[in-house]
């Protein structure tokens, strides 16, 4: 049944339609009309989609979503004949609550199971798009902190610093409060593996930030000598913890690690890592 149904050309036809009336607003967030919708899903009337439109906002609701956050109604002016013109309901629905709303029809209308296949796809590939931009954020920010932390070496080097470990070893006791050995034990890297490798974005955003900041402060207040610029280097980690702390509750230590790799990550993307900035 399912095979004949993927095969019925109205199945095939369902999915164009729906792609062919996908709107995109200014954010970039695809949605669809819902007088739009309900013939394309084989509903003779908008009264009997607006009962499908019911049960997918009480599904949101019992997971505790916002209903309003995925659909949105309104009303328009339609003509009536004669040059009059009434005022009637309309429904703006993202992705998710057509998702919603094809799962609740009857899986045996072809133009249900189009549809739910349709959405399914849509689901899936907004997933990945979320993932890979997540992805080249994270390398884009990892490039970044490379040329950071070449930028302070060099300065801290101009400045008097010899003792590099111990330099870069007050950016982690004041970020964490720990020293570094201590925060690479605390996360659970492996030996020889950098956090930087392992970090997410927040963190190494958080590093980058440090590590510039430093960077200025030696430069434009004339730090100069090993203990100075130590000095220096630990009162920006500390005032960057603050911030962080203060803005958003939240203590690196905490911050787990990501699963992948940058290598990995970098690998997977292949000529789009490419693309991205660096430095």
């Amino acid at each position: 049944m399912a095979s004949d149904l993927v095969r019925h050309p109205t199945y095939q036809h369902t999915m164009a339609h729906l792609e062919s009336i996908k709107r995109t607003n200014s954010q970039g967030d695809d949605f669809w009309i819902g007088r739009e919708v309900f013939p394309v899903l084989g509903y003779g009337t908008w009264d009997s989609f607006s009962s499908v439109i019911e049960r997918a906002e009480a599904s949101i609701l019992s997971t505790g979503g916002e209903p309003s956050h995925h659909i949105r109604h309104t009303t328009k002016l339609v003509g009536v004949g004669s040059g009059g013109k009434r005022r009637v309901g309309e429904t703006f629905l993202s992705r998710g609550a057509c998702y919603l709303i094809a799962m609740n029809g009857d899986p045996t209308k072809p133009e249900v199971a189009g549809a739910q296949h349709y959405f399914a796809i849509q689901a899936r590939t907004a997933e990945l798009v979320q993932q890979e931009t997540a992805d080249q954020k994270r390398l884009s920010v990892r490039d970044r902190v490379s040329s950071a932390f070449k930028r302070v070496s060099a300065v801290a080097e101009d400045h008097g610093v010899s003792r590099f470990p111990i330099f870069h070893g007050a950016r982690f006791q004041g970020l964490y409060g720990k020293s570094r050995k201590e925060v690479d034990q605390a996360k659970g890297l492996a030996d020889g593996e950098l956090l930087f490798d392992r970090a997410g974005a927040l963190e190494l955003s958080a590093h980058e930030f440090q590590m510039n900041l430093a960077a200025t402060k030696i430069v434009n207040e004339g730090i100069n000598g090993e203990e100075r610029c130590i000095g220096a280097n630990l009162e920006v980690a500390k005032e960057v913890r603050k911030t962080i702390l203060a803005q958003s509750g939240v203590k690196l230590e905490d911050v787990p690690l990501e699963r992948e790799h940058i290598a990995s990550v970098r690998k997977r993307l292949g000529p789009k890592a490419k693309q991205l900035p660096r430095g």
